[in-house]
């Protein structure tokens, strides 16, 4: 009984918030609107083996290389302050039957961090302190894509846009 007591005691300090405790700061979704090109195609899309993607109908797997990507994200609201920024795909990708078959990679560029996510997930990017209205990330940027994962959709251009959002920190 005591032992039970203990944990239930531990899990209402966790779920309540206790002194002493790190509280979880709330997400501020930023605005990409003055990013450079709000859709950016592939430069080149492979199969597994390293061919083109449209040479092998066999293929089991994609991947497209897009190259640099540039982002400028409206963090105007928050100048002077230190904060986080992440990355955030979302869960529901048109298309897409299983969010595992979906890979969203990156090498970051001119002080962003690399990372990889997946459909429903946050990746850090960048951290430091915000010092204009608008705050530039630049990625390079590949897509995996296992072709079983898509299912029946009425073609077209398969895309994902990615999201950010502001952490403040202390």
């Amino acid at each position: 009984m005591k032992r039970c007591c203990h944990a239930l005691c531990i899990a209402t300090a966790i779920v309540c918030g206790a002194p002493g405790l790190a509280r979880a700061q709330v997400p501020h979704r930023l605005d990409s609107a003055a990013s450079p090109r709000q859709r950016v195609a592939a430069r080149q899309v492979t199969d597994e083996n390293g061919q083109a993607l449209a040479l092998n109908p066999f293929a089991r797997r994609a991947l497209a290389r897009f190259g640099r990507v540039e982002y400028r994200l409206g963090t105007g609201g928050f100048l002077l302050r230190r904060a986080r920024i992440d990355i955030v795909l979302p869960p529901l990708v048109n298309g897409l039957q299983r969010s595992n078959g979906l890979v969203f990679r990156w090498r970051g560029l001119d002080g962003a961090l690399d990372g990889q996510l997946g459909p429903g997930q946050r990746q850090p990017i960048w951290s430091g302190t915000i010092t204009a209205p608008l705050t530039p990330l630049a990625i390079d940027l590949e897509l995996e894509l296992e072709l079983d994962a898509l299912g029946p959709w009425n073609g077209g251009a398969f895309g994902i846009e990615p999201g950010f959002e502001l952490v403040t920190l202390p």
